[in-house]
């Protein structure tokens, strides 16, 4: 059986963060990479997602491996581990070896049957659909009936689902206040909350596009911080919308050239900094 650890950190803790698979997480690991290095293991060894059909977590992970030069060989241990464990040190290795790591490559051919050895990434959320070749089409779930929202029955909704730690599922909330624009303005600190603290990385997206549509201050600081998140979805609005200065740049060409990011996410990244598409 699956082990699931449920009691996350704060999310203004750096264990709270990368179990969430926040940005943030990211950035501040590539601070004290030594320090951080057991927090990701932990990560790997055990299942933080909510839901592994929607919660998106490998290409997160392999990226924090290879971006703080982590050793490979605690990952390569948990190879020998439960099914879980070795799953996902399996999806890891595999998107290490996907961007070039021959010592990612030949552990995954050392230790797992030749059949299982071509891991597929992390399943995609409802958002995200694949279109042709394995590339990322990003489609938004319909909203809900009726064209014009109650904007007090939504917020009071958001209201219970956040005293009542409901995470699944607010995003719908999230999208209809949305819809209302400015009017539903006095959501947003609510808003931000859920994007904050949600577990459910895949409704993150969504909280993220309500915040921005209602105006909230800070949006621009978030979008830059969703080019380091778990959820391609993420990664994409921030490509889209995050400001244009050398740290987002920088970011930006790295999506773009990194084999083991999503195909729609590169060519985002190549449109926005004007090469055009990449290729694959």
């Amino acid at each position: 059986m699956t082990q699931r650890r449920h009691e996350y950190a704060p999310p203004n803790t750096l264990p709270g963060l990368l179990q969430r698979g926040r940005g943030l997480g990211a950035t501040m690991a590539a601070e004290d990479p030594a320090a951080a290095a057991d927090l990701v293991y932990g990560c790997i060894r055990w299942e933080w997602r909510w839901d592994a059909a929607l919660d998106d977590r490998h290409l997160y992970l392999a990226r924090l491996v290879r971006d703080l030069e982590l050793p490979l060989a605690p990952v390569v241990g948990m190879l020998a581990g439960d099914e879980g464990t070795r799953d996902r040190a399996a999806g890891v290795l595999a998107l290490l070896a996907r961007g070039g790591s021959a010592e990612a490559r030949d552990a995954l051919r050392a230790h797992l049957p030749p059949e299982t050895q071509e891991t597929p990434e992390a399943p995609e959320a409802p958002e995200a659909q694949e279109a042709g070749q394995g590339e990322l089409r990003v489609v938004a779930p319909p909203d809900g009936p009726g064209d014009e929202p109650d904007v007090p029955a939504l917020l009071a909704e958001l209201e219970r689902d956040w005293v009542d730690g409901t995470w699944c599922g607010p995003m719908r909330t999230a999208r209809g206040l949305a819809r209302a624009g400015a009017q539903a303005a006095g959501a947003i600190s609510l808003l931000r909350r859920f994007w904050l603290w949600t577990p459910h990385s895949h409704e993150r997206p969504s909280y993220l596009e309500a915040l921005a549509a209602l105006g909230s201050a800070g949006t621009a600081e978030a979008y830059a911080e969703s080019l380091w998140d778990c959820e391609a979805r993420a990664r994409l609005l921030g490509v889209e919308h995050a400001p244009d200065r050398p740290d987002v740049r920088d970011r930006l060409a790295r999506l773009r050239d990194d084999p083991m990011e999503h195909s729609a996410v590169r060519k985002a990244a190549a449109t926005r900094l004007g090469g055009g598409s990449t290729a694959g």
